[in-house]
């Protein structure tokens, strides 16, 4: 058995993973002893969430989830397997070589990656000047808010780290306002904050839809990629032999 810990930030992102529903800090265990964690959004959460699966035998961690496009390049629904994550404080953490080589090649000619550099964000970067400043200040192509967590906690188990991220909001994507509010931690929807939103906005609507045929596009391609690389998506365990 496979002895790989996977951290979502949201239910939605888990659902490229498996259809049973997983409530924050639950985990659910997939095929060949995978386990699965859906931390919430943030950094905090996903470094407790990575913390507990260490807790319940995960020797190896991985981020899986969507993340935000810094180059214009950069689609929904385009595959990210960075080499390098680089924290908020500038710190650099590294996939695990092996690991990342056998995922690129299983992949190789299926689905066009990107392997530079994931950078970190400490909030919601919701307009294109963010991103491009981001850019600039780091060289990264992408973030999100929790690979770099992941990746800390698993430095300092001494373990293997591997980031999978899709992108769900391009460089020019703005996201409203409203957006930020729709729905908790965990992606679940709150139809009375939409409602308000849209109240005072009307026209965030068609944003708001643009963002969501976004969002999936990510998810198809965490599905696919899940498909084939198969269910411990090529980890490394612990004798050193593929599960």
């Amino acid at each position: 058995m496979t002895s790989l810990g996977i951290i979502t930030a949201l239910n939605a992102e888990a659902r490229s993973l498996t259809k049973r529903p997983i409530g924050k800090g639950e985990l659910v265990q997939l095929p060949g002893g995978v386990l699965v964690q859906v931390s919430g959004v943030g950094a905090k959460w996903a470094s407790l969430g990575a913390k507990t699966l260490l807790e319940k035998g995960a020797k190896a961690l991985l981020s899986w989830g969507s993340a935000g496009g810094l180059i214009s390049k950069l689609a929904p629904g385009s595959l990210i397997l960075p080499k390098t994550i680089i924290g908020a404080d500038q710190a650099l953490y590294y996939a695990d070589a092996a690991w990342h080589k056998r995922l690129c090649s299983c992949l190789a000619g299926y689905i066009d990656l990107h392997e530079e550099p994931l950078a970190e964000s400490t909030v919601v970067l919701t307009h294109s000047t963010g991103k491009a400043t981001l850019f600039q200040q780091t060289g990264a192509i992408a973030v999100d808010m929790e690979s770099a967590a992941v990746a800390a906690v698993a430095k300092e188990a001494g373990i293997p780290f591997m980031a999978v991220r899709a992108i769900a909001d391009s460089v020019h994507m703005t996201i409203p306002k409203c957006a930020l509010t729709l729905s908790d931690e965990l992606g679940r929807l709150n139809v009375s904050s939409l409602l308000k939103g849209l109240a005072k906005q009307p026209f965030d609507l068609f944003t708001l839809v643009r963002l969501g045929r976004s969002f999936l596009s990510a998810q198809k391609t965490l599905a696919r990629v899940a498909r084939l690389a198969g269910s411990n998506l090529l980890a490394p365990v612990p004798n050193g032999e593929q599960a």
